[in-house]
């Protein structure tokens, strides 16, 4: 329209003026291109937001662009997809971000355009990076849960350390060995320098295993008593293994303390679903397991 109107200005009146006018309004537009030309090669486009959230807590997701210039008009729409399911759909500010039931999503940008400082002319933003957002479970109590205390011994070893302990092997004294574990009576009965070594039990596997399978609802129960679990058993200072069977496999994962359940809880969540009734490719052997599941009523 401006153009427009400086050429009707040049053709009725064709004064120097109008002459001028019109050259800036046709140089114009390329002007803004020229100076727009580092930031759009340098944009980056994504979304942002919380990437760890509560089940339940309120959350958004907004687009953002970045780039070491000032930045200039851009537009985009967000889209996230299910780890869980593989489902995915375009974002809605109006409607949110539901944190109603656990799991990962992945959140992308789509159709994302940067445009010159006037808006005249539009691109393809380059650089279009992805975001993963989780949704963790809440606490979900077990009852009657076997007491995880009472595993089969499997053998004694040495104590790292020494120390004290209930039990004890007898044992020739070697060089390095602590003085204050000699048994002087014993020794002198011999006559050879014997060591009361301090021995502690080795206990069996301790096992967790969940199927990643079942309604939103079913999974927010299964994924609340494995946290639920999982603490249990730590808070007994007792290690454990995770296994799930998920759609890409079964999904192994040591737990030593707080952070190593809630990364493997994490892991989890970006992992795909797999069929009910789905079977294990190896077979599971430990002292004491534990099968997460997932009915309304399941103790």
């Amino acid at each position: 329209m401006l153009l427009c109107g400086a050429l009707v200005y040049y053709v009725s009146s064709g004064e120097w003026l109008s002459w001028v006018l019109l050259l800036t309004v046709v140089g114009l537009p390329w002007l803004s291109l020229l100076l727009s030309l580092p930031a759009i090669w340098n944009f980056q486009a994504a979304p942002a937001g919380v990437e760890v959230l509560e089940q339940g807590e309120e959350a958004e997701i907004w687009l953002l662009g970045s780039c070491g210039s000032p930045m200039p008009p851009f537009k985009g729409h967000i889209r996230l997809q299910s780890c869980f399911t593989g489902k995915s759909w375009r974002y809605e500010p109006e409607r949110g971000f539901s944190t109603e039931h656990c799991g990962g999503y992945r959140a992308w940008v789509e159709k994302a355009k940067i445009c010159d400082y006037l808006g005249i002319f539009s691109f393809r933003a380059r650089n279009v990076r992805e975001q993963t957002i989780l949704v963790r479970p809440k606490e979900q109590p077990v009852s009657d849960l076997p007491d995880p205390q009472r595993l089969e011994l499997s053998g004694w070893v040495p104590k790292p350390g020494g120390g004290f302990s209930e039990n004890h092997e007898h044992r020739l004294y070697r060089p390095g060995d602590h003085l204050n574990q000699l048994h002087w009576k014993l020794s002198a009965k011999v006559g050879d320098l014997i060591l009361r070594e301090p021995m502690e039990p080795v206990r069996g596997a301790v096992l967790l295993t969940i199927q990643l399978a079942g309604d939103p609802d079913t999974l927010d129960r299964k994924f609340g008593r494995l946290l639920w679990v999982g603490r249990y058993l730590l808070k007994r200072e007792l290690d454990f293994e995770i296994q799930a069977l998920t759609g890409s496999g079964v999904i192994c994962a040591h737990v030593d303390s707080e952070v190593a359940l809630q990364k493997a809880i994490d892991r989890l969540l970006c992992a795909p679903l797999t069929q009910e009734g789905g079977e294990w490719e190896k077979e599971i052997g430990a002292s004491w397991q534990y099968h997460v599941g997932g009915d309304a009523d399941e103790a």
